[in-house]
Parts: C-alpha cells; sequence; structure tokens
C-alpha cells in the first residue's frame, strides 16, 4: 500500500492507543508484521509547553520504521508548529486526531469535536499541509452522533487539502465503542473520495481485516483494541503455543523495564499482564498474583511458574 510517497510492506497499521502502544509496543507489532504504527496521541500544546513526558512520547525507535506521530489540537498555527517538529524528530506520515470520543479531548475542541466544525478542520489542514512534506493523513469517526454523520464531507476536505488517505473508525463519538462498527459506512466512504481509506472497528483477528476489505473495500485496515495481549495479530495464521506466549510477555516485560526503568516498567505492565492471559486457564488466579508484584525478578519467576 503507498500513502502519499510512503510506501508500506502491507495494508495493516496499528491504532494510536493513548498510555498503550508506545513504542516498546510497537516495536513488537512490528516484529509480527504490522506496515505501519504510530505515536500515541500526542497534544499540541503540550509539545509547545516542552513537557518532557509529551516528548519522549514522539520518540520513533529506529525498528519501527515506516512510523508515524498522530496529534490533536484545535489552534492551526499550533499543529502547525508541531507538525514540523514531528517530521524533524523522523515521522516519515503525519495523522491528525479528528475522531476520539473521549470527554477530556473533545471538551477541549479537539478529536472527534473537530468533526462538528468543517470549517476549522480545512483551516488545520491547509495550514498543516504547508509546513510538512512527510504525508498528512486524518483519523475520523462517522460523526459526532447517529444525527450529524458527515464524516464523507470530512473526507472530503481532507482530500481537497492534500491528505493523502483517510482512517476512519466506523463508529460515531456518541456510540465510543459500543455496539457494533458499521462497516458499511467505510464502503460509502471508499466510494466517494479518490484517496486511500483505512478502515478501523472491531477487526479483533487478521481474518476479520481481510473480511473488513473484502466487503468494504477499503485499501487497508487499523487494528486498535484487538492487538491488545495480541501484538503477532498482524501475522496471517499465526497463533502463539503457550511457550511462545510465555517468551512473547517476558521479552515484553524486559523491554518495558528497560526503557521506563524497573519501578515503572513493571507497572505499565499490569495492563498487557491482564490482556495477555485473557481466556487462559486460571487467568483470574494469574492477574490477581501479577498485580501485587513490584519488581521484575518476581514477575519473571511467576510467569515462568504459571507457564509451566
Amino acid at each position: 500500500m503507498k500513502l502519499g510517497t510512503l510506501e508500506l510492506k502491507n495494508n495493516l497499521s496499528l491504532a494510536p492507543l493513548a498510555g498503550i502502544t508506545d513504542t516498546v509496543f510497537r516495536k513488537l507489532a512490528k516484529r509480527y508484521g504490522c506496515g505501519l504504527v504510530f505515536s500515541e496521541m500526542i497534544n499540541s500544546n503540550g509539545v509547545l509547553r516542552g513537557g518532557v513526558k509529551i516528548l519522549r512520547k514522539m520518540d520513533i525507535h529506529p525498528e519501527e520504521h515506516p512510523a508515524g506521530i498522530q496529534i490533536a489540537g484545535d489552534d492551526p498555527k499550533v499543529m502547525s508548529k508541531v507538525a514540523k517538529q514531528a517530521q524533524d524528530m523522523g515521522a516519515k506520515i503525519l495523522n491528525i486526531n479528528m475522531g476520539c470520543p473521549s470527554k477530556k479531548v473533545t471538551q477541549s475542541q479537539a478529536g472527534c469535536s473537530l468533526m462538528k466544525d468543517p470549517l476549522l478542520v480545512s483551516a488545520i489542514l491547509k495550514e498543516v499541509r504547508q509546513s510538512i512534506s512527510i504525508p498528512l493523513t486524518i483519523k475520523i469517526r462517522l460523526g459526532w452522533d447517529e444525527k450529524t454523520m458527515n464524516y464523507i464531507e470530512i473526507a472530503q476536505i481532507a482530500e481537497q487539502e492534500g491528505c493523502a488517505a483517510i482512517f476512519m473508525h466506523a463508529r460515531t463519538r456518541a456510540q465510543a465503542f459500543k455496539g457494533e462498527a458499521k462497516w458499511v459506512e467505510i464502503k460509502k466512504l471508499k466510494e466517494n473520495i479518490h484517496i486511500p481509506v483505512i478502515g478501523n472497528g472491531d477487526v479483533t483477528t487478521y481474518n476479520k481485516a481481510l473480511q473488513m476489505m473484502e466487503e468494504t473495500g477499503c485499501d487497508g485496515v487499523m487494528i486498535g483494541r484487538g492487538a491488545l495481549g495480541k501484538p503477532w495479530i498482524f501475522s496471517p495464521g499465526y497463533e502463539p503455543t503457550l511457550l511462545e506466549k510465555k517468551n512473547i510477555i517476558l521479552e515484553h516485560l524486559q523491554n518495558n523495564v528497560e526503557y521506563y526503568g524497573e519501578e515503572l516498567g513493571v507497572r505499565l505492565m499490569q495492563k498487557h499482564f491482564s490482556w495477555y492471559s485473557h481466556g487462559l486457564k486460571n487467568s483470574a488466579e494469574f492477574r490477581r498474583h501479577i498485580h501485587a508484584l513490584k519488581t521484575l525478578k518476581a514477575a519473571q519467576n511467576y510467569i515462568e511458574q504459571f507457564f509451566t
């Protein structure tokens, strides 16, 4: 798949998920075949304030490439500056978040709130497009709610302003993650614009990704929650054995500690432990025990014991 000037080895991408798709997780996804990864959502105002934590989230490891950075905000000038900074930091593609449904984000007029203001969308894209040479893309939803499903209008504006692709989660902001994603709307979007459409929503297996492309005609698929506890979802036909899963968890844990330090690295793994253990025999016992552990050695020993 080609997005603007960026050639990808396949048409599968990892969705930006706040607090989850950090560089450690992205490298795992890449190893298992993910064609394109993005940073966690980056607050543009936070970047200009020079916050160390948010700037670290923009770090891209060489193993991740091709990789992009996703930014959020509502000020065209600010977002233009941050987009240029993202490019300077090594991003090969930029994505603007126009789909986040969280109250915290939409209250600041960012995320999916932008879809309520097509003129602002146009202004942001025009300003950002002029500041970068890498491909520009947007991530949207169907609309704010069922009564205002204006995704085709927003996508057509994006195409006019020089965007290279549209990533779309097939739910409204009001739905958040409830109900079923309406894949038929992805098909409609594909029929109404001339740039690549990457579908998103309810893709929980590799075969589901193939199904989405077959049913909608979309050019690619972005996988988010379906990759939680399954970074191998991007590998066709691959399902790890129990031993292989143990080794993946141990590697993820080790890499997390190396990147964040022991205390924070172990703590940040807790949510991943829950996802990795989903569906396993005695998974509740595993979660209850490992969530009480604070050191790398203790966690490693228990994982070895549990999977023996």
